[in-house]
């Protein structure tokens, strides 16, 4: 257990490109391994501004097709949905407890993700805490008590009578899959991935090409900004009306054209726009 990140956490930028451990070549970003190195979520950024994320696999990635965020709260799949704190605590304290739901807490499993503190509220919604977790306690599902620990004290007292609630970083359960448009999607991976378990980066912000419907994108006049379908490529717009985004469009707008398309040949470079 780990009261601070127990990996790095960057942000790298483009001086520190991460090392290759697996081969003998220097293909940094474009790995993917079953050893952790960082926090997920922690930020890549490249001298253009292209941005990467440290990922977790739980299937397949692909390289030019978005993937999606797979963490759930339901049933506690992927944390501990709202539950009462099994301790009090003072103001500036920096760890708060909560009583494991139907799924075990490993240890630090919730490091990098967002923990939500519910307090005694003087102005409903206006008081509420959020805090990135930077280590837990393991804890056995339904009984155990799961401390987590931040670096940001409470700037509020709580009671066992206040509410939580803490989901793990939204970039350890990443995967490519059809989602029925039930998921958001995270970006493309920086090299396929084949399986879950893998560590691997993700990006999301910058040029990229994004995997296009046809009739190809940008060729009508005014048609330039792109949303995620259900099975990770690009469409116009998600009103459905004409050719122009008619069904399984998701609203995730992910990005735009970047090709002056003046001549009729669609798009070609993108830059994706999810998250810097």
């Amino acid at each position: 257990m780990s009261k601070g990140f127990q990996y790095d956490f960057g942000p790298l930028d483009a001086n520190a490109l991460p090392l290759d451990f697996t081969t003998t070549y220097k293909h940094g970003i474009r790995v993917a391994e079953t050893t952790q190195r960082f926090v997920y979520g922690t930020r890549y950024l490249t001298w253009d501004g292209r941005a990467y994320k440290y990922s977790k696999s739980s299937g397949a990635c692909y390289t030019h097709r978005l993937n999606a965020f797979g963490n759930t709260i339901a049933s506690d799949a992927n944390g501990i949905d709202y539950s009462v704190f099994t301790n009090t605590q003072a103001i500036g304290d920096t760890e708060v407890t909560l009583t494991a739901g139907s799924t075990a807490i490993t240890e630090d499993y919730l490091a990098g993700g967002l923990l939500v503190v519910v307090p005694t509220e003087s102005v409903t919604d206006g008081q509420v805490m959020e805090r990135i977790i930077t280590g837990n306690t393991s804890a056995a599902a339904t009984t155990g008590e799961c401390t987590m620990y931040f670096d940001e004290p409470l700037e509020l007292a709580i009671t066992t009578s206040n509410y939580g609630y803490v989901m793990p970083s939204s970039y350890n359960n990443i995967l490519y899959e059809n989602t029925g448009g039930l998921k958001s999607f995270a970006g493309l991976s920086a090299t396929y991935v084949s399986a879950t378990g893998y560590n691997f980066w993700t990006q999301t912000y910058g040029v990229c090409q994004l995997s296009p419907q046809n009739p190809p994108l940008g060729y009508t006049a005014y048609q330039r900004g792109l949303w995620a379908r259900h099975d990770g490529t690009v469409d116009g717009s998600s009103t459905s009306s004409g050719t122009w985004g008619t069904s399984y469009v998701t609203d995730q707008y992910v990005g735009y054209i970047l090709d002056n398309n003046a001549s009729q040949n669609g798009s070609t470079n993108c830059m994706l726009t999810i998250s810097y």
